[in-house]
C-alpha cells in the first residue's frame, strides 16, 4: 500500500469595497441617499490573492455576484439581481456592476433607510461553490426630491 499526500494551496479571497454610485454629478446629498425617481448602480471589489489563486485563474471560474437589500426593520428584503463574470487567467482583481432602475420602481420605499448586501460564489452556477461569501457594509435612504418647497 502507498501513502497519497495532498497538498490543498492556500486560495485568499477579499470581497469588500460595496459600493453605490449614480450618474448625477450634481448630486445634492450623499451617494447614500438616492433619489427616488433616479438609477443607481451597484458595485463591490473580488480580490484573489495566494499561490493557489494563480493556480485556479486558468480555469476561469465563474464569480457570481448577487445583490440584495433590506430596510433596517421587520419587513422583508428584496433580491436586486446577480452579476456573473467569468475569470481571466492573469486577472486577481475584479469588480461586478449592478445597474439598476430608480429605486421607486423597484420597490424601495421613500423615507426608509435600508442594509444593503451582496453574496459571493466563484465557481460553476450551478455546483457547489469553491469560494463563498457575503458583505453588508452599506447603508442607503431614498428619497423623494422636492423642488421649490411644491
Amino acid at each position: 500500500m502507498s501513502d497519497s499526500h495532498i497538498t490543498v494551496v492556500p486560495i485568499t479571497c477579499r470581497f469588500s469595497n460595496l459600493k453605490v454610485f449614480t450618474t448625477d454629478a450634481n448630486q445634492a446629498f450623499s451617494e447614500a441617499a438616492l433619489q427616488g425617481d433616479q438609477p443607481f448602480s451597484l458595485k463591490v471589489t473580488v480580490e484573489f490573492s495566494g499561490p493557489g489563486a494563480i493556480a485556479l485563474m486558468p480555469l476561469t471560474p465563474s464569480i457570481q455576484v448577487e445583490f440584495y437589500t433590506k430596510p433596517l426593520s421587520p419587513e422583508p428584503g428584496i433580491v436586486l439581481g446577480k452579476v456573473e463574470i467569468k475569470t481571466s487567467p492573469n486577472l486577481l482583481i475584479y469588480s461586478p456592476v449592478l445597474t439598476l432602475a430608480p429605486p421607486l420602481s423597484i420597490g424601495l420605499r421613500p423615507n426608509t433607510i435600508y442594509c444593503v448586501g451582496a453574496v459571493l460564489r466563484v465557481g460553476a452556477p450551478n455546483w457547489p461553490s469553491l469560494i463563498n461569501g457575503y458583505t453588508e457594509e452599506l447603508t442607503i435612504e431614498v428619497y423623494i426630491a422636492i423642488l421649490n418647497g411644491l
